[in-house]
């Protein structure tokens, strides 16, 4: 059976169990860098939220011998438990987007690559850094105040509530820097599991000259390296110029310019690295960034000077 005929026959037993009380249909969403997933939009008149149940790992679980039928009961069961919990977590949450003064505690910055989201940034203001787009979200947080999920500021959101798209990403930068914070370390450390330290705490040594640079959470950190003056208070904390490697959405990785010795080794790294360890959804580029210090500037590297630039 393929993944279209799974969909279909999914489809139809998830509306045999929910008869007449919910409007179940087949949804294609566009992620991040175009990557499309299949879901089951499940719509119940009267309720605040209409949830997608993604299909992929069912499909995965079918393939390894999982019976048709107990798929779609362990599918069900996941939707009456979450869409519980979910009802009485968004109703909060949708309140306080009525307004631009309700939502701005929880507005944050976020990037990824600008060209292959072209589709999303239609309708989503952003603000273009190289070949990346920065953007704005508003946070999902549950009563422990973990993290749920993330609602992106679209053009809709500014125009109800009167503002900008400068006043927004004012607020959500401030955001990320004040409450989410820069967090750092040597790649060592990071691979055996040790904490992520608050920047500028002193920056442990890398054998490999390797560093990561991401925010408290680990989510959507990779956007810190980008912000206003970000970029200058990283070169004098460690004292020269440096590269900078797009490890995915969530954090990317440094390293000072004397322990680099081959541009182009850096660049096929990224590009074997994004091809073969990260999702599509988490890619942020496969170019490699240098930041000069005299003109405070990040740029591709490798392009001509001047070209492929953004200025601080």
């Amino acid at each position: 059976m393929y993944y279209r005929e799974f969909r279909e026959e999914m489809l139809h037993l998830m509306r045999e169990q929910a008869g007449e009380k919910i409007k179940i249909s087949l949804t294609d969403k566009q992620k991040l860098n175009g990557k499309q997933r299949w879901g089951l939009l499940m719509e119940q008149e009267g309720c605040v939220c209409s949830p997608v149940i993604y299909l992929e790992d069912s499909f995965k679980n079918f393939q390894q011998g999982m019976a048709m039928e107990k798929i779609a009961d362990k599918l069900w069961m996941i939707y009456e438990e979450e869409t519980k919990d979910t009802i009485s977590l968004l109703k909060g949450n949708i309140s306080d987007m009525e307004s631009f003064e309700g939502a701005a505690e929880k507005l944050f910055m976020r990037i990824f690559h600008r060209e292959q989201n072209e589709k999303l940034l239609e309708q989503t203001p952003f603000v273009p850094v190289l070949d990346l787009a920065m953007t704005a979200y508003y946070l999902v947080q549950g009563a422990d105040a973990g993290i749920r999920g993330t609602i992106m500021i679209t053009n809709e959101h500014l125009q109800d509530w009167g503002v900008t798209k400068e006043t927004v990403f004012e607020r959500a930068m401030s955001n990320s820097l004040e409450k989410d914070g820069i967090y750092w370390n040597a790649i060592e450390e990071v691979m055996d599991r040790h904490e992520m330290l608050s920047f500028p705490e002193p920056l442990p040594h890398s054998h490999i000259g390797l560093h990561v640079l991401t925010n408290r959470t680990g989510v959507w950190g990779a956007v810190m390296a980008f912000l206003p003056g970000v970029a200058k208070r990283l070169y004098e904390a460690i004292g020269e110029e440096y590269y900078l490697l797009p490890s995915s959405i969530h954090e990317v990785l440094f390293i000072p310019a004397h322990r680099a010795a081959d541009l182009q080794l850096l660049q096929r790294t990224v590009r074997d690295v994004n091809r073969h360890e990260v999702s599509l959804e988490e890619r942020l580029s496969d170019h490699v960034y240098y930041y000069h210090s005299g003109e405070d500037r990040l740029e591709i590297a490798g392009l001509q000077t001047g070209t492929g630039s953004v200025q601080f």
